[in-house]
């Protein structure tokens, strides 16, 4: 993987089968999200989809939604694990924080397993902030840590 150019692009209908199979591959039952719940969310008039691609095939992908005209939330960042390491979930971040720039949302918000240390230490490398822990966030009863970035703290 490294070395190969990653395109970022907007999200084509075509692209739901492979980010739907890539939530199932990068995330437990607990914490993927259904087909349908998926199609609700990258159709949602505030969300904003952008999909990594490297030769090929799709590589990885972001979802956030603006919730409020200053604040988004990051929904899921899932890049196949052959593919991690290769700064793809990184490039993905910042391409979504310079469009959120752009719309003047300052403060973008997400959920990260309390377990999935990777993500966690990826998030604080891109400023989050560790603000609170949700117990019992996801279905099956797992934990979340909730992190903020403000963009003030670029």
């Amino acid at each position: 993987m490294s070395g190969s150019p990653l395109r970022i692009r907007n999200f084509q209908d075509e692209d739901l089968e492979r980010l739907y199979e890539i939530d199932r591959i990068c995330f437990s039952d607990e914490i993927a999200y259904s087909r349908a719940e998926l199609l609700f969310q990258v159709n949602h008039p505030k969300s904003i989809t952008r999909v990594g691609e490297g030769p090929g095939t799709i590589l990885g992908f972001v979802l956030a939604r603006i919730e409020h005209p200053s604040c988004a939330h990051v929904l899921t960042l899932d890049v196949i694990p052959e593919a991690r390491r290769c700064r793809i979930g990184i490039s993905l971040m910042r391409f979504l924080h310079g469009l959120l720039a752009k719309e003047h949302v300052t403060v973008a918000v997400l959920e990260v397993s309390v377990r999935n240390l990777p993500a966690i230490r990826l998030y604080e490398k891109l400023r989050y902030k560790h603000v609170e822990t949700l117990y019992g966030y996801y279905r099956g009863g797992g934990d979340a840590y909730r992190m903020v970035r403000v963009a003030g703290s670029l």
